[in-house]
C-alpha cells in the first residue's frame, strides 16, 4: 500500500515536533517535512506535492489561508486546519465542511482527523473539495492583507528582503528571481504564487514571465505590434506583453 505523503506547517516549534511524531507512527502515513512559515509552506507544497497537508491557520506574514491562496485551491492539496481560537475560521469550516483540528486537540483527535482524510483521498471526494477550498478563500478575509517581506537564502545566512526593495521579478523554472538593487536572489515559490500574495496596486504582471514593481516605473515603449517595454528607473528594460498591457493602464490610471 503507498503510504500517503504528509506535510506539517506550523510556527510553532513543539507542535510541528508532536505532529511528525504522531504522523511517523501510522504506517499509511510518510512525513515529508515540516514547515515553520507561509513562505516556506509555499515553496514545500510546491516543490514536494504532498499528499496531505496539516496546515496552522495563525502564523506571521502568510497564514495559513494566504498559502492556500498562493496555491490556488485548484491546486492545493487536501488539508486539515490547525487552529488556536479563531472564532471566525471554525465557523467557516463548519460552513464549508472542512477539517480542523482545535488546538489543544489529543492524539485520538488527530488520529479520526487522520482517519477522514485518508478516507477522502482514497474515495476520491477531491474535486468537492476545491469547491470547498474555493468558497473558504472566497469568505475569510486574510489576516495579513499582503506579503510584505520574503526571506532568502544568501550562502549559510536567511537574508530578509522587504517586497517595497524588490525592483521586479521574473520566473526561473519552477522557482522565482528578485531583482534587487543591481542583486538576484531566486526564492523556491512560482511567479503565480507570489503574484497572489502581492498587491496588485503596487505589484503588476506585464509578462508570463515578469511582474515589476510600479514604483520603479521609468517609462513603457510601446512597438507597432501593441507589445512593448517597461523601462525601470534604473535602465533594466523588461519586456510587457499586448495581452497584459490593459492591467497596466488600468493599474497606473492612465493610457500609456
Amino acid at each position: 500500500m503507498t503510504r500517503l505523503r504528509v506535510l506539517v506547517v506550523d510556527d510553532e516549534p513543539l507542535a510541528r515536533t508532536g505532529l511528525s511524531e504522531l504522523i511517523r507512527k501510522d504506517p499509511e502515513l510518510e512525513s515529508i517535512g515540516d514547515c515553520a512559515d507561509g513562505q516556506a509552506a509555499v515553496e514545500a507544497i510546491e516543490s514536494l506535492q504532498p499528499d496531505l497537508v496539516l496546515l496552522d491557520v495563525q502564523m506571521p506574514e502568510i497564514d495559513g489561508f494566504g498559502v492556500i491562496r498562493a496555491i490556488g485551491p485548484e491546486r492545493m492539496p487536501p488539508v486539515i486546519f490547525v487552529t488556536a481560537y479563531e472564532e471566525f475560521a471554525l465557523e467557516a469550516f463548519r460552513v464549508h465542511a472542512l477539517d480542523y483540528l482545535l488546538k489543544p486537540f489529543s492524539d485520538a483527535e488527530l488520529a479520526a482527523a487522520l482517519g477522514r482524510a485518508k478516507r477522502l483521498i482514497r474515495d476520491d471526494g477531491l474535486h468537492q473539495l476545491t469547491e470547498r477550498l474555493t468558497e473558504l478563500v472566497g469568505s475569510v478575509r486574510p489576516e495579513s492583507k499582503y506579503l510584505s517581506r520574503l526571506t532568502v537564502r544568501v550562502a549559510q545566512r536567511v537574508q530578509i528582503v522587504r517586497v517595497t526593495e524588490i525592483d521586479w521579478i521574473e520566473a526561473a523554472d519552477y522557482c522565482a528571481k528578485l531583482h534587487v538593487a543591481g542583486t538576484a536572489h531566486v526564492v523556491r515559490v512560482s511567479l503565480g504564487a507570489l503574484e497572489r500574495l502581492l498587491d496588485p496596486a503596487a505589484f503588476v504582471r506585464v509578462h508570463r514571465s515578469a511582474i515589476i514593481n510600479l514604483d520603479r516605473v521609468g517609462e513603457i515603449v510601446s512597438d507597432p505590434t501593441g507589445d512593448g517595454v517597461v523601462v525601470l528607473a534604473d535602465g533594466t528594460k523588461v519586456r510587457m506583453a499586448r495581452s497584459r498591457r490593459a492591467a497596466v493602464e488600468r493599474v497606473l490610471g492612465k493610457a500609456l
